[in-house]
Protein backbone atom coordinates (compact mmCIF):
# COMPACT_ATOMS: atom_id res chain seq x y z
CA UNK A 1 0.00 0.00 0.00
CA UNK A 2 2.84 2.17 0.93
CA UNK A 3 4.00 1.90 -2.07
CA UNK A 4 0.97 2.40 -4.18
CA UNK A 5 0.75 5.74 -2.43
CA UNK A 6 3.98 6.58 -3.12
CA UNK A 7 4.43 6.11 -6.63
CA UNK A 8 0.57 7.77 -6.79
CA UNK A 9 2.49 10.36 -5.16
CA UNK A 10 5.53 10.61 -7.78
CA UNK A 11 2.83 10.80 -11.12
CA UNK A 12 0.66 13.51 -9.22
CA UNK A 13 3.95 15.73 -8.31
CA UNK A 14 5.05 15.09 -11.97
CA UNK A 15 1.74 15.64 -13.44
CA UNK A 16 1.99 19.24 -11.81
CA UNK A 17 5.40 19.41 -12.85
CA UNK A 18 4.54 18.95 -16.54
CA UNK A 19 1.90 21.36 -16.13
CA UNK A 20 4.21 24.11 -14.63
CA UNK A 21 6.72 23.71 -17.31
CA UNK A 22 4.29 22.89 -20.43
CA UNK A 23 2.64 26.33 -19.59
CA UNK A 24 5.18 28.52 -18.21
CA UNK A 25 5.97 30.30 -21.50
CA UNK A 26 1.71 30.63 -22.18
CA UNK A 27 1.95 31.98 -18.63
CA UNK A 28 4.56 34.67 -19.49
CA UNK A 29 2.65 35.76 -22.38
CA UNK A 30 -0.62 36.21 -20.81
CA UNK A 31 1.05 37.82 -18.05
CA UNK A 32 2.28 40.61 -20.87
CA UNK A 33 -1.32 40.35 -22.42
CA UNK A 34 -3.01 41.48 -19.42
CA UNK A 35 -0.43 43.89 -18.40
CA UNK A 36 -1.07 45.75 -21.88
CA UNK A 37 -4.53 46.07 -21.13
CA UNK A 38 -4.49 47.35 -18.00
CA UNK A 39 -1.87 50.17 -18.53
CA UNK A 40 -4.27 51.22 -21.54
CA UNK A 41 -7.20 51.67 -19.59
CA UNK A 42 -8.92 47.77 -20.32
CA UNK A 43 -9.53 45.19 -18.52
CA UNK A 44 -8.18 41.74 -17.61
CA UNK A 45 -11.68 40.51 -19.19
CA UNK A 46 -11.27 42.56 -22.21
CA UNK A 47 -7.75 41.30 -22.82
CA UNK A 48 -8.54 37.67 -22.70
CA UNK A 49 -11.35 37.95 -24.59
CA UNK A 50 -9.67 39.79 -27.23
CA UNK A 51 -7.25 37.75 -27.27
CA UNK A 52 -9.41 34.08 -27.45
CA UNK A 53 -10.76 35.69 -30.48
CA UNK A 54 -7.45 36.52 -32.60
CA UNK A 55 -5.76 33.07 -31.49
CA UNK A 56 -8.95 30.90 -32.48
CA UNK A 57 -8.13 32.36 -36.32
CA UNK A 58 -4.36 32.94 -36.12
CA UNK A 59 -3.62 29.53 -34.14
CA UNK A 60 -0.49 31.75 -33.23
CA UNK A 61 -0.84 32.40 -29.34
CA UNK A 62 2.38 34.89 -29.63
CA UNK A 63 0.90 36.29 -32.79
CA UNK A 64 -2.20 36.84 -31.13
CA UNK A 65 -0.72 38.31 -27.97
CA UNK A 66 1.27 40.90 -29.93
CA UNK A 67 -1.82 42.53 -31.97
CA UNK A 68 -3.80 42.23 -29.22
CA UNK A 69 -1.60 44.44 -27.30
CA UNK A 70 -1.65 47.09 -30.30
CA UNK A 71 -5.34 47.01 -30.12
CA UNK A 72 -5.57 48.09 -26.53
CA UNK A 73 -3.30 50.67 -27.64
CA UNK A 74 -5.94 51.56 -29.98
CA UNK A 75 -9.06 50.76 -28.75
CA UNK A 76 -11.04 52.95 -26.48
CA UNK A 77 -13.89 50.60 -25.38
CA UNK A 78 -14.73 47.17 -25.29
CA UNK A 79 -17.21 47.82 -28.59
CA UNK A 80 -13.83 49.09 -30.58
CA UNK A 81 -12.24 46.24 -29.83
CA UNK A 82 -14.59 44.06 -31.17
CA UNK A 83 -14.70 46.15 -33.99
CA UNK A 84 -10.74 45.80 -34.61
CA UNK A 85 -10.28 42.14 -34.08
CA UNK A 86 -13.62 41.36 -36.70
CA UNK A 87 -11.04 43.79 -39.14
CA UNK A 88 -8.34 41.72 -38.62
CA UNK A 89 -10.42 38.84 -38.89
CA UNK A 90 -11.51 39.62 -42.15
CA UNK A 91 -7.77 40.65 -43.55
CA UNK A 92 -6.52 37.18 -42.66
CA UNK A 93 -9.50 35.62 -44.52
CA UNK A 94 -8.50 37.64 -47.47
CA UNK A 95 -4.90 37.74 -47.09
CA UNK A 96 -4.08 34.80 -45.11
CA UNK A 97 -0.38 34.93 -43.23
CA UNK A 98 1.05 37.13 -46.13
CA UNK A 99 0.00 40.27 -43.76
CA UNK A 100 0.99 39.79 -40.41
CA UNK A 101 -1.99 40.80 -38.09
CA UNK A 102 0.43 42.30 -35.48
CA UNK A 103 2.28 44.67 -38.17
CA UNK A 104 -0.71 44.94 -39.22
CA UNK A 105 -2.23 46.32 -35.80
CA UNK A 106 0.93 48.51 -35.59
CA UNK A 107 0.45 49.89 -38.38
CA UNK A 108 -3.16 51.46 -37.67
CA UNK A 109 -1.42 52.58 -34.13
CA UNK A 110 1.00 54.72 -35.99
CA UNK A 111 -0.62 55.86 -38.88
CA UNK A 112 -3.07 57.39 -36.60
CA UNK A 113 -0.78 59.02 -34.72
CA UNK A 114 1.63 60.14 -37.55
CA UNK A 115 -0.98 61.06 -39.69
CA UNK A 116 0.87 58.90 -42.84
CA UNK A 117 -0.05 55.54 -43.64
CA UNK A 118 2.56 53.28 -42.35
CA UNK A 119 3.71 49.65 -42.56
CA UNK A 120 1.47 46.81 -43.05
CA UNK A 121 -1.33 48.98 -43.07
CA UNK A 122 -0.23 50.21 -47.11
CA UNK A 123 -0.26 46.57 -47.90
CA UNK A 124 -4.05 46.66 -46.35
CA UNK A 125 -4.74 49.09 -48.70
CA UNK A 126 -3.10 48.97 -51.53
CA UNK A 127 -4.55 45.05 -52.20
CA UNK A 128 -8.07 45.73 -52.11
CA UNK A 129 -7.51 48.54 -54.06
CA UNK A 130 -6.89 51.73 -52.21
CA UNK A 131 -4.52 53.81 -52.87
CA UNK A 132 -2.07 54.82 -50.52
CA UNK A 133 -1.42 58.63 -51.36
CA UNK A 134 -5.11 59.00 -51.77
CA UNK A 135 -5.41 57.93 -48.18
CA UNK A 136 -2.64 60.02 -46.60
CA UNK A 137 -4.40 63.16 -48.60
CA UNK A 138 -7.56 62.30 -46.53
CA UNK A 139 -5.64 62.23 -43.37
CA UNK A 140 -4.03 65.11 -43.99
CA UNK A 141 -7.36 66.77 -43.92
CA UNK A 142 -7.97 66.22 -40.59
CA UNK A 143 -6.82 67.75 -37.38
CA UNK A 144 -6.55 64.66 -34.46
CA UNK A 145 -5.49 61.57 -33.77
CA UNK A 146 -9.09 60.50 -33.03
CA UNK A 147 -10.34 61.56 -35.99
CA UNK A 148 -7.81 60.11 -38.01
CA UNK A 149 -8.51 56.88 -35.94
CA UNK A 150 -11.72 56.96 -37.36
CA UNK A 151 -11.53 57.27 -40.57
CA UNK A 152 -8.61 54.15 -41.06
CA UNK A 153 -11.27 52.09 -38.68
CA UNK A 154 -15.17 52.88 -41.10
CA UNK A 155 -12.07 52.16 -44.23
CA UNK A 156 -10.54 48.89 -43.07
CA UNK A 157 -14.03 47.90 -41.55
CA UNK A 158 -16.28 48.62 -44.81
CA UNK A 159 -13.57 46.69 -46.84
CA UNK A 160 -12.99 43.50 -44.71
CA UNK A 161 -16.29 43.56 -42.59
CA UNK A 162 -17.90 40.90 -45.54
CA UNK A 163 -14.64 38.70 -45.89
CA UNK A 164 -14.89 38.60 -41.30
CA UNK A 165 -18.21 37.45 -41.20
CA UNK A 166 -18.12 34.65 -43.85
CA UNK A 167 -14.35 33.68 -42.27
CA UNK A 168 -16.30 33.04 -39.06
CA UNK A 169 -19.51 31.54 -40.45
CA UNK A 170 -17.41 29.34 -42.66
CA UNK A 171 -14.72 27.92 -40.15
CA UNK A 172 -17.05 27.95 -36.90
CA UNK A 173 -15.77 24.56 -36.12
CA UNK A 174 -12.13 25.15 -36.43
CA UNK A 175 -12.49 28.27 -34.33
CA UNK A 176 -14.37 26.59 -31.78
CA UNK A 177 -11.38 23.51 -31.67
CA UNK A 178 -9.25 26.20 -31.01
CA UNK A 179 -10.75 28.06 -28.31
CA UNK A 180 -11.70 24.52 -26.86
CA UNK A 181 -7.76 24.26 -26.77
CA UNK A 182 -7.29 27.56 -24.94
CA UNK A 183 -9.63 26.68 -22.14
CA UNK A 184 -7.86 23.15 -21.77
CA UNK A 185 -4.22 25.25 -21.48
CA UNK A 186 -5.74 28.08 -19.19
CA UNK A 187 -7.04 25.00 -16.86
CA UNK A 188 -3.29 23.64 -17.34
CA UNK A 189 -1.85 27.14 -16.85
CA UNK A 190 -3.49 27.74 -13.75
CA UNK A 191 -2.76 24.23 -11.94
CA UNK A 192 0.98 24.91 -12.87
CA UNK A 193 0.60 28.71 -10.99
CA UNK A 194 -0.76 26.91 -8.13
CA UNK A 195 1.83 24.40 -7.76
CA UNK A 196 4.24 27.73 -8.13
CA UNK A 197 2.80 29.48 -5.30
CA UNK A 198 2.36 26.27 -3.25
CA UNK A 199 6.88 25.11 -3.97
CA UNK A 200 7.36 28.99 -3.01
CA UNK A 201 5.28 28.74 0.06
CA UNK A 202 6.77 25.68 0.86
CA UNK A 203 10.15 26.71 0.58
CA UNK A 204 9.61 29.90 2.22
CA UNK A 205 8.42 27.99 5.39
CA UNK A 206 11.00 26.01 5.63
CA UNK A 207 13.23 28.92 6.29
Amino acid sequence: IAKGIATAGLAIGGAFIGAVEGTREYRAEMGLLESAFLTAGHSSEEAKRTYSDLNAVLGDSGQAVEASQHLAKIADNEKELSNLTGILTGVYATFGESLPLEGLAEGINHTASLGEVQGSLADALEWSGISVESFNEQLAGLATEEERQDLIVKTLNDTYKGASVQYQETNKDIIESRKAQERLTDAMAEVGSRWCYFRYFQEFTIK
